[in-house]
């Protein structure tokens, strides 16, 4: 027998396990958990470019790596279900002393710079609201987004430059504002370790809802781990857009309030969505993993880009540029 049959031979036994035991209701099988072991399927392949499809090196390696491989992946895939089915309704409850004085700690550094602000939660979990102004001279404003494990939404105008409402169930929501002349930069951070850990299987997620004012020109920087995100940046006059998430399901709706847009994503195991308006040119780039594409609108030229009919003639134009590993990608055009 050699490496190709034992490694083919050992992806069958594993989707059927997985496949029997949802079926019967053993477990619940965590899909996207499962596809973050792809990369074993690059190993294997340089394994058998190395040393031969068919010598013995061959097929110890790719037994050992079966070991290895299919009993991480089956406990991986399944661990949260189990989690749930041994620990239900378990709660342990720490008391973090450590930051019982985080509100006069957060003092310390207001009178630093006049032109700066900052806003945050000394306590963690429940309800948060924030908010920092709008100074009438800000012409343009930065956004540096940072958090995970949540649901994120963006939606909506607000006169102030951004406003901050969560529902959490865990950690804080803090935000901090910088004024440079016309520039306005912000900083949002979801931070803290979840004190309370509930195995309950109704525990509820993080929800953060933001608005943002739709008068500067707007530079935004997403960065999150894991979550859902749904983003309507239709209002807003945006010039360079960047995510970059691990394992995530997102949806982006863009406007046509600039000429051109830049926006860049780089992303592991995602879904991710885009709608773009049907007046403005579009175009795309992919690179890297395996990726499942669904361009509807869009017409593949001979240099590998993704465009629109109307990229060329387009007043206002949108570049998209996907790099990742296994993505599920959309676009398409409203």
């Amino acid at each position: 027998m050699n490496a190709r049959d034992l490694f083919s031979g050992g992806i069958l036994v594993l989707l059927g396990i997985l496949f029997l035991g949802t079926e019967f209701h053993w477990f619940k099988v965590d899909w996207n958990e499962l596809f973050r072991f792809w990369p074993l399927l690059l190993i294997y392949l340089g394994i058998t470019l190395l040393v031969g499809k068919t010598s013995t090196t061959s097929t110890i390696l790719t037994v050992m790596l079966l070991c290895i491989a299919v009993p991480a992946a089956v406990v991986s895939s399944c661990k949260n279900e189990v989690s749930d089915k041994i620990a239900n309704d378990f709660n342990i409850d720490f008391d973090d002393d450590d930051n019982d004085n985080d509100d006069n700690n957060d003092g310390d550094n207001d009178n630093d710079d006049s032109d700066d602000s900052s806003s945050s939660t000394g306590k963690g979990g429940g309800v948060q609201k924030l908010t920092e102004s709008m100074d009438a001279n800000t012409k343009t404003a930065i956004l540096n987004f940072s958090g995970g494990a949540s649901e994120f939404s963006i939606k909506n105008s607000t006169t102030q430059l951004i406003d901050v409402d969560a529902d959490l169930d865990f950690g804080n929501v803090s935000i901090k504002k910088s004024q440079n002349g016309t520039e306005a930069n912000v900083d949002f951070a979801l931070k803290g370790k979840k004190n309370n850990l509930n195995f309950n299987s109704d525990d509820k997620h993080n929800k953060i809802d933001i608005k943002l004012n739709d008068k500067p020109e707007w530079d935004m920087n997403f960065e999150f781990g894991a979550g859902e995100a749904d983003f309507d940046l239709s209002p807003y006059k945006v010039k360079k857009l960047s995510i970059k998430t691990g394992v995530t399901k997102t949806e982006v709706k863009l406007g046509d309030k600039v000429d051109n847009l830049d926006v860049n994503v780089e992303s592991g195991l995602t879904s991710i969505e885009f709608k773009v308006p049907q007046a403005v040119g579009c175009r795309i780039k992919v690179e890297g993993g395996l990726n499942s594409k669904d361009f509807d609108g869009f017409t593949k030229k001979e240099d590998g880009y993704y465009e629109t009919s109307n990229y060329g003639s387009a007043s206002k134009k949108i570049d998209i540029k996907f790099e990742g590993g296994l993505q599920e990608l959309k676009v398409s055009v409203y």
